[in-house]
């Protein structure tokens, strides 16, 4: 009996040591998949009045980004205007520095293949939503 609770308790603890092993390894293997060029196949501005969507405006083939692998990148006639810029990412967070210009957008779903974020702009009880639909 002893054998058995020793033998399902190391199982219980190596199982959980590869789950946790699991999601590292999908972190790093997310800060990976950005480093490439993308197209920006659609961009969506929201304007909300209390908690209702005021208006809407939407373009598509907005141009490229190209995030390198050593954190810079370059937008490509897109929507952040030819700039060079360098970057931090996390799996809930795009951070881009272009010139003294801090911007922190929120990821909202990505894939090897496939990346939308968006930022958020508060006034009052209103707010403004960009969302960047984009694809490799």
């Amino acid at each position: 009996m002893k054998k058995l609770l020793f033998y399902s308790i190391s199982i219980f603890l190596i199982s959980l040591f590869l789950v946790s092993g699991c999601d590292k390894s999908d972190e790093e293997a997310i800060g990976k998949w950005i480093i490439g060029t993308w197209n920006i196949d659609r961009y969506v501005q929201q304007d909300y009045e209390d908690g209702e969507i005021t208006s809407q405006s939407e373009s598509t083939d907005q141009g490229e980004i190209v995030f390198r692998d050593d954190g810079t990148g370059t937008d490509i006639g897109g929507n952040f205007n030819g700039s060079d810029f360098t970057y931090e990412n996390t799996d809930t967070k795009l951070i881009l520095t272009a010139g003294q210009t801090v911007t922190e957008y929120v990821v909202e779903s990505f894939s090897t293949s496939e990346f939308e974020f968006s930022i958020t702009t508060p006034s009052g009880t209103d707010k403004s939503v960009e969302r960047w639909y984009m694809s490799k």
